[in-house]
């Protein structure tokens, strides 16, 4: 457990015939990401779906780091060039290595790790990214709405360079019907190409694109 300024994270060991089996993280105590294969597997979705996509990527960001899951999803991308990661918890990336402890994806030298809030960070740069990817907690969270507006999905899409795309989660498990259908529809007024796909269970996956042209190749998805 570290107490931050801006929360609380605590990870749990969940253990099984004494190995470690997941973790869980949990943010002023509610339960955020855990490493479970089903987690994993959903989460690094945000990053192979779009690298299936997209023909040449090379920077990519990720707002929201949680457990680390997708950054390690990115990391397992040679094709990357380079990897800017932005959390607002210093204390969320610096227990990163609890659930990672044979390799961080923060260790890799192609990761830039910025301790800002998302909305901030893309309005104090110019910098563009072929690959977004983001899970901030659920917006009830205190100042997570922020991150599930109109504004803040055209921040994302003005900061992808030309054939970009942005995955982003939508949390309908913790959202009413209501607030799911206004998120889309803010995300579908800043990107004109968007669309919702399913990861596992519940777990939505948004996606937008800055004038991506296709289809994709069987080979490029197979590779992921």
């Amino acid at each position: 457990m570290r107490e931050g300024i801006p929360d609380t994270v605590t990870y749990y060991r969940v253990p099984f015939l004494g190995q470690t089996l997941f973790h869980v993280l949990w943010n002023n105590a509610v339960p955020m990401a855990d490493t479970e294969w089903e987690s994993r597997r959903y989460m690094k979705g945000f990053v192979y779906w779009p690298m299936a996509l997209h023909p040449a990527p090379g920077r990519a960001l990720l707002i929201a780091y949680g457990v680390g899951n997708s950054a390690q999803a990115l990391g397992d991308s040679p094709v990357l060039t380079s990897l800017d990661v932005v959390d607002i918890s210093t204390d969320v990336l610096a227990m990163s290595r609890l659930a990672h402890p044979d390799h961080d994806p923060l260790s890799d030298p192609r990761v830039r790790v910025h301790v800002e809030d998302g909305r901030f960070f893309l309005q104090s740069t110019d910098a563009r990214y072929d690959l977004i990817t983001s899970e901030p907690p659920p917006p009830a969270s205190a100042g997570v709405v922020n991150l599930y507006t109109r504004e803040y999905f055209t921040l994302l899409h003005n900061h992808l360079a030309e054939g970009g795309v942005a995955a982003y989660w939508l949390p309908v498990h913790a959202v009413s019907n209501e607030a799911a259908r206004a998120i889309v529809g803010a995300f579908c007024e800043a990107f004109e190409d968007c669309s919702l796909w399913h990861g596992i269970g519940s777990e939505l996956m948004l996606v937008g694109t800055r004038g991506l042209t296709g289809p994709a190749t069987e080979a490029r998805f197979t590779a992921q």
